[in-house]
């Protein structure tokens, strides 16, 4: 019989036999050209993921209504 893999979550240290929406996310340590932070690798659970998920989406709204509001007044 196999042996029993048990996931961590790198956030909430909470513990599961299954990563099922479970999400890998590289945080890339570098900002305008240097390296502020290593470089790091989490995984997350889907409680800590969809936060940072919705956060993202509303990040990347917004920047791309921006963008459309500034190719709008040129």
């Amino acid at each position: 019989m196999g042996t029993k893999t048990t996931f961590i979550c790198d956030c909430c240290h909470r513990e599961t036999d299954s990563n099922f929406g479970w999400a890998h996310v590289h945080i890339n340590g570098v900002s305008d050209g240097r390296q502020l932070m290593p470089d790091d690798d989490r995984d997350l659970c889907e409680i800590c993921w969809s936060p940072l998920q919705t956060l993202m989406k509303k990040v990347q709204d917004e920047a791309l209504e921006a963008k459309r509001n500034s190719s709008g007044n040129v």
